[in-house]
C-alpha cells in the first residue's frame, strides 16, 4: 500500500476497532447493568441521534478548514470522546447515562464521514481503490470484535470501559496522521449545495437511505442480546458478527468487478432486495445457526455494496467543494436519523410483541425502502449510466460511462 493511502488505512482498522468493541457487545454491557431491551433502545439512540446534528457540523468546518487543519480537527474531537468513555467506569443513573454517551457518540460523528471524503478524493472517485483503503476498517472491526468476545467470557463484559478508552486512543492517534488535503475544491460555488439537495431523487435518496438503515437499527441495537438468549457464548456472538465482516471484506477488495458488471443503479436497488431476505430469515430462525451463518453472510451486500454505491452516488450527485457535507447528509438521514428511531422501535416491539417482532419490522423497513429506490432510479435518468470509472493498467482514472 502507497504511502499516501497508509494513514487512512490506519484510521479506519483503529476507528472500526472502536466500532467493533461497542456495537455488538453495548447491548450485553448495559443488559448487565440492570438495562431491560426497551430501556437499551432508548440509552443507545444517542449513539445515533446525533448523526442528525453532529455530521452536518463537522461536515461544514471541515470543508471550510484548511488541509492542514482536517487531521487536527478530527484528533482533539476523538480526545473529547477518549474523555466520556472514562466516565463509563463510575455507576450512572439511567438519564446521566444517556447523557455520557450522547456526548461521547457527538465527539466522533464527524469522523467517518470527513475520512470518507478523504479516502473519495485520496483515491480520485476510483471505488475500487476506495475499497481497498475501506477494507482495513473491517479487519480492525473483526480483531476487536474476536478478541473482545473472548476477553469478555474470561474477564467479564465489565471491562467494557476500558476496552473503549485504549481503542479511542488509537483513533485519536491515527487521526492525526490523516493527509492533509482539501476535501473540497473552492472553485464550485457554494450555492451548488443547496441546488443538489434540492433536486427530488436527492431527497428521495436520503429518505431511501432512512429505511435502509432503520432495517438495520435492531440487528445493530438488539443482536447480540438476541443470540444470547438463544444460548450462544459472547465468543460465539463475536465470531457471527466477524462473518458478516468478513464477507464484507470480500466485497471491498473485489467490488470494483461488481460495479464494472452492474451500474451503481442496479446494485443499489439489488442491496435492498437482499436485505428483505436476510431480516426475514433472521426472524424465521430460531437460532438455526445454519441459518443465521447465511443471513451474516447476506451482510456483504446488504451493509457493503449498498454503503459502496451510496458513497458513490453522493460522489457523483454533491460538488466537489461539498464532498464532506454531501457524505455528512447521506450519515445523518441513514444512521442517524434511521438508525436511532430503529433502535428505539426494535426495543419496544421486542418487549411489546415478541423479540423476533424487531426482525420483522426491519423486513417491512427494507420493503418500503426498495419502493422508495425505485422511485429515485426512475426520477433520475443518471442512475441508470452510473457507472464506476475504470481504472487503467497505468492507474489513471478513466471517463465514467
Amino acid at each position: 500500500m502507497s504511502q499516501t493511502f497508509r494513514p487512512l488505512a490506519v484510521f479506519f482498522a483503529s476507528y472500526f476497532s472502536y466500532v467493533g468493541l461497542f456495537a455488538p457487545y453495548l447491548s450485553l454491557w448495559l443488559n448487565g447493568r440492570g438495562f431491560s431491551p426497551a430501556e437499551i433502545g432508548v440509552v443507545v439512540s444517542p449513539l445515533q441521534w446525533t448523526r442528525v446534528i453532529g455530521p452536518p457540523f463537522w461536515g461544514w468546518l471541515a470543508d471550510r478548514a484548511s488541509p492542514a487543519q482536517v487531521p487536527i480537527l478530527l484528533r482533539w474531537s476523538a480526545v473529547a470522546a477518549l474523555a466520556m468513555a472514562g466516565l463509563l467506569v463510575f455507576d450512572w443513573s439511567f438519564w446521566a447515562l444517556f447523557f455520557v454517551l450522547f456526548a461521547m457518540s457527538l465527539f466522533l460523528t464527524g469522523q467517518v464521514p470527513i475520512a470518507e471524503s478523504l479516502a473519495m478524493q485520496t483515491s480520485q472517485g476510483d471505488l475500487g481503490r476506495y475499497g481497498r483503503v475501506r477494507v482495513w476498517g473491517s479487519v480492525g472491526f473483526i480483531a476487536a470484535v474476536l478478541v473482545s468476545g473472548w476477553a469478555f467470557d474470561r474477564f467479564g463484559i465489565g471491562v467494557l470501559p476500558m476496552g473503549l478508552m485504549l481503542l479511542l486512543s488509537l483513533v485519536a492517534w491515527s487521526a492525526g496522521r490523516l493527509p492533509a488535503r482539501p476535501v473540497h475544491d473552492l472553485t464550485t460555488p457554494a450555492l451548488a449545495f443547496k441546488q443538489v439537495l434540492a433536486q427530488p431523487h436527492v431527497r428521495g435518496f436520503l429518505l431511501a437511505s432512512f429505511l435502509m438503515l432503520l432495517s438495520h437499527a435492531p440487528l445493530y441495537t438488539l443482536f447480540s442480546l438476541w443470540l444470547e438468549g438463544h444460548g450462544y457464548s459472547r465468543l460465539a456472538i463475536g465470531l457471527l458478527w466477524t462473518l458478516g465482516v468478513v464477507a464484507e471484506i470480500a466485497v471491498f477488495q473485489f467490488q470494483r468487478l461488481v460495479f464494472r458488471r452492474w451500474s451503481l443503479r442496479r446494485v443499489w436497488l439489488a442491496s435492498y432486495l437482499v436485505t428483505i431476505l436476510r431480516f426475514v430469515l433472521i426472524a424465521v430462525s430460531q437460532g438455526n445457526l445454519a441459518v443465521l451463518i447465511i443471513a451474516q453472510l447476506l451482510h456483504a451486500v446488504t451493509f457493503g455494496l449498498h454503503h459502496s454505491a451510496s458513497v458513490g452516488l453522493v460522489q457523483q450527485w454533491f460538488p466537489a467543494q461539498s464532498q464532506a457535507r454531501g457524505q455528512a447528509l447521506y450519515t445523518m438521514a441513514a444512521y442517524g436519523l434511521g438508525g436511532s428511531l430503529g433502535g428505539i422501535l426494535a426495543g419496544w416491539l421486542w418487549e411489546a410483541i415478541m423479540p423476533e417482532a424487531s426482525f420483522w419490522f426491519s423486513a417491512a423497513a427494507a420493503v418500503l425502502g426498495f419502493l422508495m429506490a425505485l422511485w429515485v432510479a426512475a426520477r433520475d435518468r443518471r442512475l441508470g449510466s452510473s457507472e464506476v470509472p475504470e481504472v487503467g493498467q497505468d492507474g489513471a482514472k478513466g471517463q465514467a460511462s
